[in-house]
């Protein structure tokens, strides 16, 4: 349905995500990828369709730190194996959904360090849903959509609708402000920039069938 979409005149698609765009073209392998835009790593990697994967100067700055760090998180939790680091090169996240118990003391000092050594560098941790993720400074999914808006900024009149179902993707909510938002899961979350809820993947499935019937027309 994403492709069908993206195929479409006047249809502008992005996927828009925290993982990079290396991993997503390999996730959506059967997808006519130079027919959509993708953005990674929250907006530090754009490939406008048909175009190769540009990286902005302020980010590739980051990485000496990005290194740095990764070198001193790794050996708090090399010996405990529910932390798994993920390294996306420009950023990386530490996933502990399976910690419980004495576990999850490990977190503090994890923190601690992040916080102690990125104070007066271009980089920012982000506290998600069992995530902890070092980034670019002042890169996330609402810039990311900014820069496919001033890419096809002569595409007008046109309507914007984000979908998402993560913490990170209220940014997207947030710079859409004049587009449709949508909030994807079982609970309503009402400090959410969304306006608009769908419960789960197979209802977003069945609202871009339902776009698709009424533009293809």
């Amino acid at each position: 349905m994403i492709t069908s979409l993206a195929g479409i005149q006047g249809v502008i698609l992005t996927i828009v995500s925290g993982r990079t765009i290396q991993s997503l073209l390999r996730f959506f392998g059967d997808f006519d990828k130079e027919a959509i835009n993708w953005s990674g790593v929250h907006g530090a990697q754009i490939k406008y369709a048909g175009e190769g994967i540009l990286i902005p100067a302020s980010v590739k700055k980051i990485v000496p730190v990005i290194e740095e760090l990764k070198k001193k998180i790794f050996p708090v939790i090399r010996n405990v194996p529910c932390y798994i680091l993920e390294d996306k090169g420009f950023s990386f996240s530490i996933h502990y959904r399976k910690c419980k118990g004495g576990d999850l003391a490990y977190l503090t000092e994890i923190e601690s360090i992040l916080r102690e050594n990125i104070e007066g560098r271009p980089a920012e941790v982000m506290m998600m849903k069992k995530v902890i993720e070092l980034k670019p400074q002042g890169i996330n999914k609402g810039k990311a959509i900014r820069y496919i808006g001033i890419k096809y900024g002569n595409e007008t009149p046109s309507t914007n609708i984000c979908i998402g179902d993560d913490l990170t993707d209220e940014y997207m909510f947030e710079s859409n402000d004049t587009g449709i938002n949508i909030k994807v899961g079982e609970d309503r979350y009402p400090d959410s920039n969304a306006g608009y809820y769908l419960k789960n993947v197979s209802e977003v499935h069945q609202f871009l069938e339902a776009i698709y019937n009424a533009l293809k027309k």
